[in-house]
């Protein structure tokens, strides 16, 4: 028996070929809804099924009248490990970059306290960056730090791999982190910071990071794009 594909999906695998064989390029604008259905000699409304569906897989994005774009290819990172967002960039030929949103120095909440392993109202680092990869947003990160275990955060570090910083320069050896990934939505400022549409889908990762000597030094919170960004757990054998 000979099962029939629905025209829609015959229009994504169209699509989604035209992307992986290079002829639509990241950030193309495709044929219009109305142009792919005069191809396929169907309504608008199936072809705008069809882009629909690869708009929310991450394939395609939308700018409001203008048209429909080749999204960029999602940047892989394995759970298992910890790099630095630089070290993750650089291993894959691009630039990594950070634009300072904010930076204070703040009241540790009940909440912070908890996660550094400090006292409520002890002082903390608050930097708020855009991370940038090729000068293009991936990621808004806030990180907190104990003034205690870091008196001073030079400026000109806070556009550089904090990681880098802390080994190299203080000294400390950086063990291992625990991070926790959830689906959410980016709000008005949060799309606008990573220029992607408002309800944009888009990752939210609370990452904790340890010392050797097993101190909590750092609490992240971060919004990655989901279209220029996946996270991979390897799977081992038992």
């Amino acid at each position: 028996m000979t099962i029939k594909v629905p025209i829609y999906k015959q229009i994504e695998t169209w699509i989604s070929d035209m992307i992986k064989e290079g002829e639509w390029k990241s950030n193309q604008m495709i044929p219009s809804e109305f142009e792919i259905a005069n191809i396929f000699e169907v309504s608008r409304m199936t072809a705008r099924h069809a882009v629909d569906n690869l708009v929310n897989r991450g394939m395609l994005y939308r700018i409001k009248g203008s048209g429909t774009y080749v999204a960029d290819l999602r940047f892989e990172k394995q759970i298992h490990g910890l790099t630095s967002f630089s070290e993750d960039m650089v291993s894959r030929g691009m630039k990594p970059g950070s634009r300072v949103i904010d930076y204070r120095v703040v009241p540790a909440t009940d909440k912070i306290a908890k996660k550094l392993g400090i006292q409520i109202g002890d002082s903390v680092h608050c930097i708020q960056r855009v991370r940038l990869a090729d000068e293009q947003p991936m990621a808004i990160e806030i990180t907190y730090l104990p003034v205690a275990l870091f008196p001073r955060i030079p400026k000109n570090i806070l556009t550089q791999s904090l990681y880098d910083y802390i080994e190299k320069e203080l000294g400390h050896s950086i063990d291992h982190s625990m991070q926790y990934i959830e689906a959410t939505s980016a709000n008005e400022q949060e799309a606008k910071l990573l220029e992607i549409d408002t309800h944009s889908p888009v990752l939210l990762i609370d990452l904790y990071s340890y010392l050797r000597n097993g101190r909590p030094f750092e609490y992240v919170r971060s919004l990655y794009r989901s279209d220029r960004y996946k996270f991979i757990q390897p799977a081992y054998r038992l």
